[in-house]
Protein backbone atom coordinates (compact mmCIF):
# COMPACT_ATOMS: atom_id res chain seq x y z
CA UNK A 1 0.00 0.00 0.00
CA UNK A 2 2.61 2.42 0.23
CA UNK A 3 2.65 3.10 -3.55
CA UNK A 4 -1.39 4.20 -2.57
CA UNK A 5 0.38 6.61 -0.07
CA UNK A 6 2.72 8.35 -2.49
CA UNK A 7 -0.29 8.65 -5.10
CA UNK A 8 -2.22 10.51 -2.53
CA UNK A 9 0.55 12.67 -0.32
CA UNK A 10 2.06 14.36 -3.23
CA UNK A 11 5.18 15.99 -2.29
CA UNK A 12 5.55 17.72 -5.77
CA UNK A 13 2.78 20.32 -6.51
CA UNK A 14 4.32 22.56 -8.38
CA UNK A 15 4.98 26.47 -7.44
CA UNK A 16 2.34 28.51 -8.49
CA UNK A 17 5.05 30.72 -10.67
CA UNK A 18 7.81 29.91 -12.47
CA UNK A 19 11.22 29.13 -10.23
CA UNK A 20 14.62 30.83 -10.98
CA UNK A 21 17.37 29.75 -9.86
CA UNK A 22 20.97 32.43 -10.84
CA UNK A 23 22.86 28.91 -10.85
CA UNK A 24 22.97 25.54 -10.65
CA UNK A 25 24.37 24.84 -7.31
CA UNK A 26 21.15 27.65 -6.37
CA UNK A 27 18.93 25.11 -7.48
CA UNK A 28 20.78 22.49 -5.74
CA UNK A 29 20.49 23.79 -3.16
CA UNK A 30 16.83 24.85 -3.05
CA UNK A 31 15.92 21.16 -3.38
CA UNK A 32 18.01 19.68 -0.78
CA UNK A 33 17.19 22.12 1.84
CA UNK A 34 13.13 22.56 0.84
CA UNK A 35 11.47 20.45 3.70
CA UNK A 36 8.46 19.07 1.10
CA UNK A 37 11.49 16.66 -0.27
CA UNK A 38 12.92 15.38 3.20
CA UNK A 39 16.40 15.00 1.75
CA UNK A 40 19.68 13.61 4.14
CA UNK A 41 22.85 14.86 2.53
CA UNK A 42 25.33 12.49 3.28
CA UNK A 43 28.47 14.16 2.45
CA UNK A 44 29.35 17.60 0.95
CA UNK A 45 31.90 19.58 -0.80
CA UNK A 46 32.81 22.10 -2.85
CA UNK A 47 30.67 22.32 -5.72
CA UNK A 48 29.48 18.74 -4.75
CA UNK A 49 26.94 16.50 -2.39
CA UNK A 50 25.93 13.17 -2.08
CA UNK A 51 22.44 12.93 -1.02
CA UNK A 52 19.61 10.24 0.11
CA UNK A 53 15.98 11.21 -1.40
CA UNK A 54 12.98 8.72 -1.23
CA UNK A 55 15.88 5.74 -0.17
CA UNK A 56 18.13 6.59 -3.75
CA UNK A 57 21.53 7.63 -3.42
CA UNK A 58 22.52 10.16 -5.61
CA UNK A 59 25.58 12.63 -6.13
CA UNK A 60 24.19 16.62 -7.11
CA UNK A 61 27.22 17.97 -9.22
CA UNK A 62 27.84 22.10 -10.19
CA UNK A 63 28.93 23.02 -13.45
CA UNK A 64 31.78 26.20 -13.16
CA UNK A 65 30.04 27.30 -16.21
CA UNK A 66 26.83 27.83 -14.85
CA UNK A 67 24.67 26.15 -17.40
CA UNK A 68 23.55 22.22 -16.73
CA UNK A 69 22.34 20.81 -13.46
CA UNK A 70 24.09 17.41 -13.23
CA UNK A 71 22.97 14.25 -11.08
CA UNK A 72 24.74 11.29 -11.07
CA UNK A 73 24.26 7.57 -10.11
CA UNK A 74 26.26 4.52 -9.29
CA UNK A 75 24.97 1.16 -9.78
CA UNK A 76 27.98 -1.52 -8.86
CA UNK A 77 29.37 -4.05 -11.37
CA UNK A 78 27.79 -7.84 -10.35
CA UNK A 79 30.22 -10.39 -10.01
CA UNK A 80 30.15 -11.93 -13.39
CA UNK A 81 31.34 -8.08 -14.60
CA UNK A 82 33.69 -7.52 -11.86
CA UNK A 83 35.30 -10.64 -13.24
CA UNK A 84 35.32 -10.53 -16.80
CA UNK A 85 35.88 -7.04 -19.22
CA UNK A 86 33.78 -8.41 -21.82
CA UNK A 87 30.71 -8.76 -19.61
CA UNK A 88 31.81 -5.30 -18.39
CA UNK A 89 31.13 -3.70 -21.09
CA UNK A 90 27.79 -5.49 -22.18
CA UNK A 91 26.39 -4.44 -19.13
CA UNK A 92 27.35 -0.97 -19.98
CA UNK A 93 25.80 -1.04 -23.20
CA UNK A 94 22.60 -2.82 -21.35
CA UNK A 95 22.32 0.30 -18.44
CA UNK A 96 22.82 2.85 -21.99
CA UNK A 97 19.45 1.00 -23.26
CA UNK A 98 17.68 0.46 -20.58
CA UNK A 99 18.16 3.78 -18.24
CA UNK A 100 17.95 6.53 -21.32
CA UNK A 101 17.56 9.43 -19.24
CA UNK A 102 21.60 8.64 -18.28
CA UNK A 103 24.46 9.33 -19.75
CA UNK A 104 26.82 6.07 -18.43
CA UNK A 105 30.23 5.44 -18.34
CA UNK A 106 32.79 2.53 -16.21
CA UNK A 107 34.40 3.61 -13.27
CA UNK A 108 36.37 -0.07 -13.24
CA UNK A 109 38.61 1.68 -9.82
CA UNK A 110 35.59 1.58 -7.79
CA UNK A 111 33.71 -1.62 -10.11
CA UNK A 112 30.96 0.91 -10.76
CA UNK A 113 28.86 1.84 -13.80
CA UNK A 114 28.04 6.04 -13.81
CA UNK A 115 25.12 7.27 -14.62
CA UNK A 116 24.76 11.53 -15.46
CA UNK A 117 21.29 13.10 -15.84
CA UNK A 118 21.98 16.47 -17.03
CA UNK A 119 19.36 19.53 -17.51
CA UNK A 120 20.51 23.08 -18.81
CA UNK A 121 19.65 25.39 -16.13
CA UNK A 122 18.19 28.21 -18.11
CA UNK A 123 14.30 28.20 -19.12
CA UNK A 124 13.01 25.82 -16.69
CA UNK A 125 10.41 26.23 -15.15
CA UNK A 126 11.14 24.57 -11.92
CA UNK A 127 14.85 23.20 -12.13
CA UNK A 128 14.67 21.39 -8.93
CA UNK A 129 12.02 19.30 -10.72
CA UNK A 130 14.82 18.53 -12.80
CA UNK A 131 16.74 17.20 -9.80
CA UNK A 132 13.59 15.14 -8.36
CA UNK A 133 12.92 13.34 -11.73
CA UNK A 134 16.55 12.01 -12.41
CA UNK A 135 15.78 10.61 -8.82
CA UNK A 136 12.50 9.23 -10.16
CA UNK A 137 14.50 7.42 -12.97
CA UNK A 138 17.09 6.25 -11.08
CA UNK A 139 14.74 4.37 -8.78
CA UNK A 140 14.33 1.53 -11.73
CA UNK A 141 18.05 0.42 -10.70
CA UNK A 142 17.10 -1.09 -7.24
CA UNK A 143 13.18 -1.55 -7.68
CA UNK A 144 11.14 -2.99 -10.04
CA UNK A 145 8.94 0.09 -10.64
CA UNK A 146 8.96 3.74 -10.15
CA UNK A 147 5.21 4.72 -8.96
CA UNK A 148 6.02 8.00 -7.72
CA UNK A 149 3.56 10.52 -8.08
CA UNK A 150 4.13 13.31 -11.01
CA UNK A 151 1.96 15.77 -9.19
CA UNK A 152 0.18 17.47 -12.40
CA UNK A 153 -0.02 16.46 -16.12
CA UNK A 154 2.70 17.21 -17.77
CA UNK A 155 3.16 20.11 -20.36
CA UNK A 156 5.47 21.57 -22.22
CA UNK A 157 6.13 24.67 -25.06
CA UNK A 158 7.48 25.31 -28.64
CA UNK A 159 6.93 28.60 -30.15
CA UNK A 160 4.41 29.56 -27.31
CA UNK A 161 2.81 26.54 -27.90
CA UNK A 162 1.33 24.54 -25.02
CA UNK A 163 1.22 20.91 -25.00
CA UNK A 164 0.62 17.79 -23.01
CA UNK A 165 1.97 14.39 -23.54
CA UNK A 166 6.10 15.34 -22.39
CA UNK A 167 9.18 16.75 -23.44
CA UNK A 168 8.77 13.98 -27.03
CA UNK A 169 6.12 15.91 -28.30
CA UNK A 170 7.34 19.28 -28.00
CA UNK A 171 10.86 18.01 -29.64
CA UNK A 172 8.77 16.61 -32.81
CA UNK A 173 6.62 20.13 -32.70
CA UNK A 174 10.19 22.02 -32.75
CA UNK A 175 11.93 19.54 -35.18
CA UNK A 176 8.92 19.88 -37.52
CA UNK A 177 8.95 24.21 -37.03
CA UNK A 178 11.28 26.64 -38.61
CA UNK A 179 13.17 26.31 -35.19
CA UNK A 180 14.90 22.88 -36.75
CA UNK A 181 18.05 23.17 -38.80
CA UNK A 182 17.19 23.88 -42.30
CA UNK A 183 16.26 21.18 -44.68
CA UNK A 184 15.35 18.98 -41.81
CA UNK A 185 12.12 16.64 -43.18
CA UNK A 186 9.96 13.97 -41.61
CA UNK A 187 11.62 10.65 -42.97
CA UNK A 188 9.00 8.34 -41.05
CA UNK A 189 6.42 9.10 -38.85
CA UNK A 190 4.34 6.90 -36.29
CA UNK A 191 2.36 6.91 -32.66
CA UNK A 192 5.53 6.37 -30.81
CA UNK A 193 8.44 7.90 -32.48
CA UNK A 194 9.52 9.86 -35.57
CA UNK A 195 12.58 10.10 -37.52
CA UNK A 196 14.01 12.91 -39.35
CA UNK A 197 16.13 13.83 -42.18
CA UNK A 198 18.72 16.17 -40.85
CA UNK A 199 21.81 17.17 -43.31
CA UNK A 200 23.16 14.08 -44.87
CA UNK A 201 21.92 11.71 -41.74
CA UNK A 202 18.51 10.81 -39.95
CA UNK A 203 17.90 11.40 -36.02
CA UNK A 204 15.21 9.79 -34.40
CA UNK A 205 13.10 10.20 -31.20
CA UNK A 206 10.10 8.28 -29.22
CA UNK A 207 8.26 8.05 -26.35
CA UNK A 208 10.30 7.56 -23.41
CA UNK A 209 9.71 5.88 -20.03
CA UNK A 210 8.51 9.60 -18.62
CA UNK A 211 6.83 12.77 -20.09
CA UNK A 212 9.74 14.26 -18.36
CA UNK A 213 12.22 13.69 -20.52
CA UNK A 214 13.48 13.15 -24.31
CA UNK A 215 16.14 11.59 -26.86
CA UNK A 216 17.44 12.19 -29.99
CA UNK A 217 19.55 9.88 -31.58
CA UNK A 218 21.45 8.69 -34.17
CA UNK A 219 22.62 5.30 -35.74
CA UNK A 220 25.31 4.06 -37.68
CA UNK A 221 25.84 0.12 -39.14
CA UNK A 222 29.53 0.91 -39.91
CA UNK A 223 30.50 -1.37 -36.83
CA UNK A 224 27.66 -4.23 -37.40
CA UNK A 225 29.91 -7.06 -38.79
CA UNK A 226 33.03 -6.83 -36.41
CA UNK A 227 30.28 -7.02 -33.26
CA UNK A 228 30.18 -10.79 -34.79
CA UNK A 229 32.99 -11.64 -34.37
CA UNK A 230 36.15 -12.87 -31.57
CA UNK A 231 35.71 -11.68 -28.16
CA UNK A 232 38.52 -9.24 -28.74
CA UNK A 233 37.12 -8.04 -32.17
CA UNK A 234 34.09 -6.98 -29.82
CA UNK A 235 36.84 -5.12 -26.66
CA UNK A 236 38.00 -3.24 -29.23
CA UNK A 237 34.85 -1.62 -30.87
CA UNK A 238 33.18 -1.34 -27.14
CA UNK A 239 36.92 0.36 -25.73
CA UNK A 240 36.74 2.65 -28.66
CA UNK A 241 32.80 3.19 -28.72
CA UNK A 242 33.67 4.42 -24.69
CA UNK A 243 36.58 6.33 -25.70
CA UNK A 244 34.89 8.41 -28.36
CA UNK A 245 31.74 9.06 -25.80
CA UNK A 246 34.45 10.40 -23.44
CA UNK A 247 35.37 13.18 -26.01
CA UNK A 248 31.81 14.94 -25.75
CA UNK A 249 31.06 15.56 -21.81
CA UNK A 250 27.03 14.85 -22.23
CA UNK A 251 26.67 12.74 -25.02
CA UNK A 252 25.91 8.88 -25.49
CA UNK A 253 28.01 6.65 -27.35
CA UNK A 254 27.72 2.89 -27.45
CA UNK A 255 26.45 0.19 -29.57
CA UNK A 256 22.96 -1.17 -29.70
CA UNK A 257 23.11 -4.88 -28.28
CA UNK A 258 19.46 -6.74 -30.29
CA UNK A 259 20.31 -10.39 -30.31
CA UNK A 260 16.74 -10.99 -31.26
CA UNK A 261 17.09 -8.37 -34.16
CA UNK A 262 19.80 -8.74 -36.42
CA UNK A 263 18.70 -5.19 -38.55
CA UNK A 264 19.97 -3.61 -35.25
CA UNK A 265 22.30 -5.48 -33.47
CA UNK A 266 26.03 -4.03 -32.93
CA UNK A 267 24.71 -0.90 -34.64
CA UNK A 268 26.75 2.72 -32.98
CA UNK A 269 24.17 4.89 -30.90
CA UNK A 270 25.14 8.62 -30.85
CA UNK A 271 22.44 10.00 -29.03
CA UNK A 272 21.03 12.90 -26.16
CA UNK A 273 19.03 13.29 -23.79
CA UNK A 274 16.89 16.28 -22.61
CA UNK A 275 15.26 17.01 -19.31
CA UNK A 276 12.89 19.27 -18.38
CA UNK A 277 11.09 20.49 -15.87
CA UNK A 278 6.76 21.05 -16.33
CA UNK A 279 6.11 24.21 -17.56
CA UNK A 280 8.88 25.19 -19.31
CA UNK A 281 9.43 27.12 -22.55
CA UNK A 282 11.62 24.71 -24.58
CA UNK A 283 12.57 26.87 -27.51
CA UNK A 284 16.12 27.25 -26.56
CA UNK A 285 16.46 24.01 -24.72
CA UNK A 286 16.12 21.67 -27.39
CA UNK A 287 17.72 23.98 -29.78
CA UNK A 288 20.90 23.71 -27.65
CA UNK A 289 20.63 19.78 -27.25
CA UNK A 290 19.56 19.06 -30.47
CA UNK A 291 23.14 21.24 -31.95
CA UNK A 292 24.95 19.79 -29.33
CA UNK A 293 24.12 16.19 -30.53
CA UNK A 294 24.36 17.04 -34.33
CA UNK A 295 27.59 18.72 -33.76
CA UNK A 296 29.10 15.19 -31.78
CA UNK A 297 27.22 13.13 -34.76
CA UNK A 298 29.55 15.46 -37.24
CA UNK A 299 32.67 15.47 -35.74
CA UNK A 300 32.39 11.49 -34.78
CA UNK A 301 31.62 11.52 -38.64
CA UNK A 302 34.31 13.22 -40.16
CA UNK A 303 37.27 11.45 -37.76
CA UNK A 304 35.70 8.41 -39.07
CA UNK A 305 36.67 9.54 -42.61
CA UNK A 306 39.75 10.66 -41.95
CA UNK A 307 41.37 9.73 -39.09
CA UNK A 308 39.80 5.81 -38.73
CA UNK A 309 42.25 5.05 -41.34
CA UNK A 310 44.12 2.71 -42.87
CA UNK A 311 47.16 3.42 -40.40
CA UNK A 312 45.26 3.86 -37.37
CA UNK A 313 42.96 0.79 -37.63
CA UNK A 314 44.14 -1.77 -39.98
CA UNK A 315 41.31 -4.06 -39.26
CA UNK A 316 38.84 -1.90 -40.79
CA UNK A 317 37.78 -2.43 -44.19
CA UNK A 318 37.77 0.99 -45.48
CA UNK A 319 37.01 0.40 -49.00
CA UNK A 320 33.45 0.60 -47.75
CA UNK A 321 33.46 4.54 -46.53
CA UNK A 322 32.25 6.85 -49.51
CA UNK A 323 35.29 9.49 -51.11
CA UNK A 324 35.35 12.79 -49.55
CA UNK A 325 36.33 14.69 -51.99
CA UNK A 326 36.82 18.38 -52.06
CA UNK A 327 35.42 18.11 -48.16
CA UNK A 328 36.76 20.84 -46.11
CA UNK A 329 37.19 19.82 -42.55
CA UNK A 330 35.44 21.54 -39.82
CA UNK A 331 37.16 20.08 -36.43
CA UNK A 332 40.40 19.30 -35.25
CA UNK A 333 42.01 15.62 -36.38
CA UNK A 334 41.83 13.06 -33.63
CA UNK A 335 43.63 9.54 -32.94
CA UNK A 336 42.11 6.56 -31.74
CA UNK A 337 40.36 7.49 -28.76
CA UNK A 338 42.41 6.10 -25.71
CA UNK A 339 40.79 4.82 -22.22
CA UNK A 340 43.39 4.85 -19.47
CA UNK A 341 44.66 1.65 -17.85
CA UNK A 342 42.17 2.00 -15.31
CA UNK A 343 38.89 4.12 -16.16
CA UNK A 344 38.73 4.98 -12.47
CA UNK A 345 37.94 8.77 -13.45
CA UNK A 346 34.95 9.18 -11.36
Amino acid sequence: MGWLKKLFTDRRQPPAERQVYATPWDAIQAFIHDPRWNVTILEEGTGWCRVEYDGIIGELIDDPGGEWLQVRFRDPFTEKQAQNELDMYVGWTHHCAQHTLFRWDIDEARQEYVGDAFALLKDQFNAAECIWAAFNSARLLTHESNQLCLGRSFSSLVQGKKRGGGVIISLWDWLESSLAPPGTTIEHSSYHENSYWMGSTIGSAKTEQWAYYAVLRFSAPDFMPYMQRSEDDQLRLYRMHLGIQRWFPRIRNFIILTPDRPETNGMQETSMAILASSGTNLDQIIDRCVREAYEAVREITEWFHFDFNETSAPWFDHTVKKPQTGYTRDFKPRGMPELPETSGVY
